[in-house]
């Protein structure tokens, strides 16, 4: 079977955001291969407005993986890491959202890829932007460069090196 180049986003604001993000990375490294990592992105909170600013990151992570499966994966980081999301859009932990898998679409349940509202979002495309500013995405037929463009940098607060999550 081949590996897939799967984009993963991750972002976290209780606690220590920075160690969680790098706890979920070294987690990821056990399902797969991470071949870059974006930088990271303070933003304000996106929804629920009564909560911590967010650390955003990102992940190229190649793996053999089928959606459902990785997603499984997933979903076992975050328990392992107590996600502790008890409001929608509120604070927690940890999140990890498969955004891009390959140039793949997959609609199954409630997993849909490419991230729904990925285009939607500084805090998400910026990272993307980092990892791969060519990747055109599957159903806008646009680059990421083109698509971030388009964003102002409403939740964006600030950038950190990727560095401080090795």
């Amino acid at each position: 079977m081949y590996q897939t180049d799967t984009i993963i986003a991750l972002g976290s604001n209780l606690g220590n955001s920075i160690f969680k993000l790098s706890c979920a990375i070294k987690e990821l490294r056990k399902i797969g291969f991470i071949s870059k990592i974006a930088d990271i992105y303070i933003s304000k909170p996106f929804g629920y407005k009564y909560q911590n600013n967010f650390y955003n990151t990102a992940v190229l992570l190649k793996t053999r993986k089928a959606p459902l499966e990785l997603i499984n994966k997933i979903h076992q980081i975050e328990n392992k890491l107590k996600k502790n999301k008890k409001i929608k859009n509120g604070p927690r932990n940890i999140d990890i959202d498969i955004i891009f898998y390959g140039k793949n679409k997959y609609y199954f349940n409630n997993l849909i890829i490419p991230h729904p509202r990925a285009v939607d979002r500084d805090f998400v495309l910026f990272p993307v932007l980092d990892i791969d500013p060519f990747f055109r995405h599957p159903n806008e037929k646009k680059s990421i460069k083109v698509l971030s463009n388009k964003l102002d940098k409403k939740y964006i607060i600030k950038k950190l090196s990727y560095r401080n999550l090795i």
